[in-house]
């Protein structure tokens, strides 16, 4: 099947909306490209951002790709400043939007960029340069007192904390001390307290994120101190509402002191000494800068949490991430602090069992049959062949662990097949899978759901049959001719068949059982026949070509096939996946066939994909036509089941409103998404 009218290799004009979930958190061109968005038929392959009517390249502003049929864009080539949390924006130059950086010793420096000079850290946020001496803290009895470790603090030998674990290179955080930070490092321990940066905003603009040490600015604001052409006087200071004039020393609070250094200020901020007694703490004193713990009249030895009783020194585990211990009648918890983690768009981040952190990780390969029939093959390809033998849809080619088959009916005709059954083979183990949903195991019929140990787990899900495997292989298969097969990323690479290679490539999908990468559907097909002729229902010859609708009957199913951009219930889902190709698929259903429930399968395929994405169709069934009786409009005129439709109310697996002719067997029904 052809892909939609698109672009392979370069998206001319992109809808701004398209860059939001990727680029504007980062600082990019929000707000100058307009335009549409643009449809792709390369899927999963790199697009070119290149216009003349665009007022630059942006080709090294963005990495571009098509995904669902869409051009999806993110950060490329040429790196922005970090805009999250910026406090003071300036003027845009060329990419990149930017944040307001400092300049200290003759030397700029970006926001949020932090360094280090004897021993003291100092850090950069939005024209306001901070340093500070970091507080160091042993969280253990015997501490070692190591060079060049994190500040040359002492570490304790073991990367635990309050029963934590810590790996290496992850840092902990402390619920009642968030601005202390311990790091495993070379398998010990170290951790120290810092002072939060001095921000630009006034104090009714900051706010601090549950659970992190520091405040931040609720709304950025534009630099008001600009370069004027010409002159090169020292530029002043702005911290909050007021003005500081250049090497003028000024005070924000009693524990930090600063000086206006030519439109940078810079300031020396007292960091506070780690307290063990957490939500205990007193607030500073009147003219003091730090909190203290109280003084304690009776030691307890033991920590009563939620009614139960721990005693002094004793652990719990609260999750992967959490843990306590109890210290003198207070519980001290860790936390472990979990990076943030951006993947590429053939990745998703996924919790693994027992982790705390999420990982990104391949996704899952996705292979469709559906219809007359259409192929959308792991990596995307979508394409028709209506070969009507056995053949194989995909197998471990690499380490033969798996193998899955599907045969097709050619259903009386010259031109049209559905598929009839699937097999799949694992080991000693053969499952088939045939029509009306009926299973056999090894040749023997049984009944769901049903166990084969050690191998897989067969059950009923939403009116299909669904087969999970031990090892990573799924199948749903509804018994009429819509299969869709999922694989675990660990097969990335190394298969073959009609689904693909599954290597993340679209373009190289069609390779032939020899290894040649064929153009022809017909010739690609054909190459993964098995079963020799008598698993054929016709002659293994190519089509003599498409039956055409007559004029009458197009029109009408062009309204039958119209519902995927033109119908409410999928309005959420034809910005996310382009129903290009399920359309063109709806079309040579329905005119292939007799009846008038042939649409139907393609909108099934649509649906699945929709609710993959998180945009699951409302009550698709009746808007596509799919559910109740036929449209009034249907009958009218000759179109398949033309005058002999009946209007009565019918469900999707209502044979008898389909006539037959020649005493063939018509089309079998399309599956039901429920």
């Amino acid at each position: 099947m052809p892909g939609p009218r698109s672009t392979h290799a370069v998206a001319c004009l992109l809808l701004l909306a398209m860059f939001s979930d990727y680029i504007v958190a980062d600082g990019s061109i929000y707000g100058v490209i307009k335009g549409h968005r643009a449809p792709c038929s390369n899927e999963g392959e790199t697009v070119r951002l290149q216009d003349e009517r665009l007022e630059q390249d942006w080709s090294s502003c963005f990495r571009c790709m098509c995904k669902n049929g869409f051009v999806e864009c993110w950060n490329g080539a040429k790196e922005c400043g970090i805009m999250k949390d910026c406090a003071v924006e300036m003027p845009r130059e060329g990419c990149c939007a930017r944040c307001k950086g400092c300049w200290y010793n003759g030397t700029e420096y970006a926001s949020h960029t932090e360094w280090n000079e004897d021993g003291r850290l100092f850090r950069c946020e939005a024209g306001v340069v901070t340093m500070s001496r970091p507080e160091c803290y042993a969280p253990c009895d015997n501490p070692k007192h190591q060079r060049h470790t994190h500040y040359n603090c002492p570490v304790c030998e073991e990367c635990v904390i309050n029963g934590q674990r810590v790996w290496e290179g992850r840092d902990v955080r402390i619920p009642e001390e968030p601005c202390l930070s311990c790091r495993c490092m070379r398998g010990t321990l170290s951790c120290i307290k810092r002072a939060c940066p001095v921000l630009p905003c006034i104090i009714s603009q900051q706010y601090t994120p549950p659970g992190e040490c520091c405040p931040k600015c609720t709304h950025p604001t534009a630099d008001k101190i600009l370069p004027i052409s010409g002159f090169s006087l020292p530029k002043p200071c702005i911290i909050g509402k007021e003005y500081h004039d250049h090497l003028i020393p000024f005070r924000v609070d009693p524990c930090t002191h600063c000086t206006c250094m030519n439109g940078t200020a810079v300031c020396t901020r007292q960091t506070c000494p780690v307290l063990t007694c957490g939500a205990r703490a007193l607030p500073p004193l009147p003219g003091k800068c730090c909190p203290e713990c109280p003084e304690i009249e009776e030691a307890q030895t033991a920590c009563v949490i939620a009614g139960k009783t721990y005693q002094d020194g004793e652990i719990w585990q609260l999750d992967a991430c959490k843990s306590c211990e109890c210290h003198g009648g207070e519980p001290r918890c860790a936390m472990e602090r979990c990076p943030t983690s951006s993947c590429a768009p053939d990745q998703t981040l996924r919790q693994l069992p027992g982790q705390c952190c999420p990982k990104c990780v391949d996704i899952d390969g996705i292979c469709t049959v559906f219809g007359d029939p259409h192929y959308k093959t792991f990596d995307g390809k979508f394409y028709s062949f209506q070969g009507s033998c056995k053949y194989q849809l995909v197998s471990d080619c690499k380490n033969h662990t798996f193998s899955i088959r599907i045969s097709n009916d050619a259903r009386n005709t010259s031109h049209s097949s559905w598929t009839r059954t699937a097999t799949l083979r694992i080991g000693s183990t053969k499952v088939n899978m045939g029509k009306k949903m009926r299973i056999k195991v090894n040749g023997q019929r049984i009944a769901l759901p049903y166990i084969i140990k050690g191998v897989a787990e067969i059950s009923r899900s939403n009116g299909s049959v669904l087969l999970k495997s031990e090892i990573g292989v799924q199948m749903l298969w509804d018994g009429d001719g819509f299969l869709e097969v999922t694989v675990s990323s660990s097969y990335k690479g190394k298969l073959c068949g009609l689904c693909g290679n599954f290597n993340s490539v679209a373009r190289d999908d069609m390779r032939a059982r020899d290894g040649r990468l064929l153009n022809d559907t017909w010739r690609f097909g054909t190459s993964w026949r098995v079963g020799g002729h008598r698993a054929c229902t016709r002659r293994p010859e190519r089509p003599n070509g498409i039956s055409r609708c007559r004029k009458s009957k197009h029109t009408k199913v062009q309204r039958l096939c119209r519902a995927f951009e033109a119908n409410e219930a999928f309005s959420k889902c034809v910005g996310k996946v382009n129903p290009h190709n399920y359309a063109e698929a709806c079309v040579l259903d329905a005119c292939s066939c007799s009846g008038f429930r042939c649409h139907c399968a393609a909108y099934r395929a649509y649906a699945r994909e929709c609710t993959r994405v998180g945009a699951e169709p409302q009550d698709w069934l009746r808007a596509a036509w799919c559910d109740g009786p036929p449209p009034p409009w249907l009958s009218r005129g000759r179109m398949g089941v033309g005058r002999s439709v009946k209007h009565r109310k019918t469900d999707l697996l209502a044979l008898g409103a389909i006539p037959k002719r020649n005493n063939s067997r018509s089309r079998p029904p399309p599956p039901i998404l429920h």
